[in-house]
């Protein structure tokens, strides 16, 4: 069997490739109008039948696809913080009327120091909401994320959402493109035939097969920073953009198979199909935020195939 051979795997553009500060994913950037942003758990991938709409080859035929499933925790905004020159100035935070099963659960996550705390400040560039989710709901036994999602409200409007559920129809609609941002799969330390696709050397190469043939010249007396070498594979903070939103539903019994999904269960709350595949692992969080194209494309969805 000939050698296959392609790309180097990676690009260039992140580096260095360390490991993410945490889990879950964080985002500095946001468009569109209203709450920007939501957040998912990862559940696991299914096919679909439908007709393709989109002009290509298979125009008017029957296809089947490989679809993301994702469950819709449910959250609730705690606070909101304010950013001057893109710089974030001041937090106030109000948990007044959240749950007290929350309320307990995120003590192991942030120091409460009162139900309301912080200042608003008089002037601002902008502002974002503070968010946490209940993965208690979800069945996951999960300590509470917290993080911020993009808003684009009036204050008044912004102290109005404080403790009451945010709903994922507010922000998102089937045929919607959006980017989503999650933390990769982590893989450790691996070598550069894994990590870059480096050709393997001939067995009768020198000091090892799995090995780069040169590391560079002899003077300047360093390694350039672009020389594939061992390092940490994976677990990296990554954003896929144009991900089309094929359903939005609270209909468990179509999705949910029998035995449930491997390594995660039944699916107990609403539920987004994404069409193709995202980076993370099971039970991960991942953040979905609206596309700077604002651009829809349709594709129904016939059947869902478990």
């Amino acid at each position: 069997m000939a050698t296959p051979h392609g790309p180097r795997r990676g690009s260039l553009q992140f580096w260095p490739r360390v490991k993410a500060r945490r889990i879950y994913p964080k985002v500095s950037f946001w468009s569109g109008d209203g709450i920007q942003g939501f957040a998912a758990y990862k559940v696991g991938m299914v096919q679909y039948s439908a007709t393709e709409t989109r002009k290509n080859v298979n125009l008017g035929k029957e296809i089947v696809r490989a679809a993301t499933v994702l469950e819709i925790p449910v959250i609730y905004p705690i606070g909101i913080a304010f950013y001057k020159n893109k710089r974030k100035t001041t937090e106030y935070f109000n948990i007044k009327e959240l749950p007290k099963d929350l309320k307990k659960d995120l003590k192991r996550k942030i120091k409460i120091k009162t139900e309301e705390y912080g200042k608003i400040p008089e002037e601002f560039d902008e502002l974002r909401i503070k968010v946490t989710n209940f993965p208690r709901k979800t069945g996951l036994k999960k300590t509470p994320e917290v993080f911020e999602l993009g808003c684009k409200l009036e204050l008044d409007k912004v102290k109005e959402l404080l403790g009451n559920e945010l709903k994922v129809e507010d922000c998102f609609s089937d045929g919607d493109l959006i980017e989503v941002t999650s933390i990769t799969k982590g893989k450790g330390t691996q070598g550069t035939i894994k990590r870059f696709g480096c050709k393997l050397r001939s067995h009768k190469a020198k000091k090892g097969r799995r090995r780069v043939g040169s590391i560079g010249s002899v003077m300047p007396r360093k390694v350039d920073w672009r020389v594939p070498m061992p390092g940490q594979m994976g677990f990296h903070q990554r954003t896929e953009y144009n991900k089309l939103i094929l359903k939005i539903s609270d209909n468990l019994e179509e999705i949910n198979p029998v035995q449930g999904f491997k390594e995660y269960g039944l699916v107990k709350t609403k539920y987004v199909l994404i069409d193709g595949s995202i980076p993370g692992s099971r039970k991960r969080m991942i953040l979905l935020r609206k596309s700077k194209k604002q651009k829809k494309e349709i594709l129904q969805v016939q059947e869902i195939l478990k």
